[in-house]
């Protein structure tokens, strides 16, 4: 249980309504966006025709699944005894956008390889980015009352996100060996619950019995829909990760190499085999050039 102070009245709210294995759930759901997130990108690293469309796929899956989707399903917890919550679906949706958005504009900000002031861009562009995000989704809740929030913690909350996702992005760009992959999922998930429960106790919630009711719907009839779509929709990234190896668009064409002509007797052109070194293409000498011009043509048949 939580307490949560407001100006006239204290109001108890409860994070862990459905079970702590709530909790778990979510962080399993941002380890699994941000594993296949990490999955896209080394491909948008590697491609140059295909990059935007890996960095759109990473996108969906670090900032829709993973940051978007585990926080509001880590909202199905939070409930306060005596009085219902209800929640705006369009701005829960809206906040979706702009958490895709984040990621997107973030990536491609960072570029292929680290440098500090793209990387701080990128920041810039994910802090301004989930900072919307948290907003929208702090600001669909309603109860019976007031809800007020708390600038400094949901000033915190939004910085927690932006180091999060920043040291994910500088561990994925410096350190290529797996560990460093591993550590970025860890990181990126246990940056994800600390940035949902900052702003979740951002909130100040003033229950009246005298003012109008709490207008919105339930939130689990919107957050377990979106878990099951989000979670189908993985697979499409993920098969495009698995066919991803056949393709070598990034990489140009080898070079074709070529039979150096023959010398009359059918050697070498230019004579010295010990001139050339191994895996070098010898060049014809002036000398086979003028014999090769100066052999007569074949007489035409009769």
């Amino acid at each position: 249980m939580a307490e949560v102070l407001a100006a006239e009245t204290v109001a108890t709210v409860d994070l862990f309504t459905m079970g702590y294995w709530l909790t778990l759930l979510t962080a399993l759901v941002s380890a699994v966006g941000m594993f296949v997130g990490l999955a896209c990108a080394i491909n948008g690293r590697r491609s140059v025709r295909f990059r935007p469309i890996w960095v759109a796929a990473s996108a969906v899956s670090i900032g829709g699944v993973g940051v978007w989707l585990a926080s509001t399903v880590s909202l199905l917890g939070v409930s306060i005894p005596g009085t219902l919550l209800r929640y705006d679906v369009s701005d829960l949706t809206l906040s979706l956008v702009f958490a895709v958005l984040a990621v997107f504009v973030g990536l491609l900000l960072a570029g292929r390889e680290f440098d500090l002031k793209r990387m701080a861009s990128a920041a810039a562009a994910l802090g301004v980015g989930f900072g919307i995000m948290l907003w929208l989704q702090l600001s669909s809740a309603d109860i019976q009352g007031s809800i007020s929030v708390t600038w400094w913690l949901y000033l915190v909350a939004v910085a927690i996100g932006v180091v999060a996702s920043s040291l994910c992005v500088w561990l994925f760009q410096r350190f290529r060996f797996p560990a460093a992959r591993l550590g970025s999922i860890v990181m990126f998930a246990a940056g994800v619950a600390a940035f949902y429960f900052t702003g979740i106790s951002s909130l100040e919630f003033q229950p009246d019995t005298g003012a109008q009711p709490a207008e919105g719907m339930e939130l689990f009839g919107y957050a377990f829909p979106m878990l099951v779509i989000g979670l189908l929709a993985l697979a499409v990234p993920i098969t495009a990760v698995l066919v991803a190896p056949e393709r070598r668009d990034e990489q140009p064409a080898p070079r074709e190499r070529t039979t150096p002509p023959s010398a009359p007797d059918g050697g070498p052109a230019g004579g010295n085999s010990g001139g050339a070194g191994l895996g070098e293409t010898p060049r014809p000498s002036a000398t086979a050039a003028l014999a090769q011009r100066a052999r007569p043509l074949p007489e035409p048949a009769h």
